[in-house]
């Protein structure tokens, strides 16, 4: 992998096939991930060979279950299935929005139309009232929900999916998400997608979690070993980095140093051992505060 001064990174695979990224559209981490108001630290990659052999070999004995499994939360679900931590479960369900395999307005998703009310009439009947899906599709619903709770500070998981993606969210009505579709923008209509699952998560009954949780396995089944690496962009290291996902979290591939920084070999070792140690140190973070959400949360 090279880092070349026409602010394009070229990539070639074990199989001589070549890729060329502009540095410009990839991810960027401006700083050291050090922030203590998030409780995980996500980035947006693929997931690796050995993860998703992980995920596979989990399930091959589902059909063996005797009693089934109900599951009350979607992060319990996916967790059981998926194996892993609260960045799995993320980029998998980015994978399997972005694939089109999970559809939030399919049919096991629409709510029934009915006239019942509660009495007395809760919060959440009237959050909720106008959804025609358990998950808030319509766009104008959903950063109606979203602007809810940024006033009650209960963003809960938004506060860790990259700002971006609320961005992005926020800043897109009805009309430009329907053009994201017919367009096949997929990539960016996921990151949509995603931030209205978390915003319904609460609201899903067990059909609808069950629903997401065979979707989002089909997608990881039928992943193609041929998509490329993700490439993220280290600012503060002048370095870009194909990583991936493994069972622990985040694997680093492979690394380029952008030739323009006129590094040394000795100062370019530096860097990259530093690297592998923020990833390290990262994966250790995500994974300790994940099993502390388990103990208090997703069970």
């Amino acid at each position: 992998m090279k880092w070349e001064l026409d602010y394009q990174v070229y990539l070639k695979m074990k199989n001589d096939s070549t890729y060329t990224y502009d540095i410009r559209q990839l991810f960027h981490i401006k700083d050291y991930p050090s922030d203590t108001t998030v409780d995980f630290i996500f980035y947006p990659v693929n997931l690796g060979e050995e993860y998703i052999k992980n995920v596979t070999d989990r399930t091959l004995n589902d059909n063996e279950i005797k009693e089934p499994v109900t599951y009350k939360t979607l992060w319990g679900a996916l967790h059981e299935t998926l194996g892993g931590g609260w960045v799995h479960f993320i980029n998998c369900l980015l994978y399997s929005l972005e694939t089109r395999q999970l559809d939030l307005t399919a049919p096991l998703m629409k709510r029934p139309a009915t006239k019942w009310k509660p009495d007395p009439v809760t919060d959440s009947y009237k959050r909720t009232k106008k959804w025609e899906y358990y998950i808030p599709v319509n766009q104008k619903l959903a950063i109606k929900e979203y602007k809810l709770r940024l006033k009650r500070n209960e963003l809960g998981d938004l506060r860790n999916i990259p700002e971006e993606y609320i961005k992005l969210f926020v800043a897109t009505n009805n009309n430009d998400y329907n053009k994201l579709i017919e367009n096949e923008e997929f990539n960016r209509s996921a990151k949509i997608d995603l931030v209205k699952i978390l915003l319904g998560a609460n609201f899903l009954s067990e059909i609808q979690i069950d629903y997401i949780r065979s979707e989002v396995l089909n997608s990881i089944r039928n992943y193609s070993i041929n998509i490329i690496p993700s490439i993220l962009v280290f600012d503060v290291f002048d370095a870009a980095a194909a990583i991936s996902m493994d069972p622990d979290g985040y694997k680093l591939e492979s690394l380029a140093f952008n030739t323009s920084a006129d590094l040394t070999y000795e100062m370019m070792e530096e860097r990259r051992t530093e690297i592998k140690k923020v990833i390290e140190d990262i994966n250790i973070f995500n994974q300790n505060s994940f099993r502390k959400q388990l103990l208090n949360y997703y069970r």
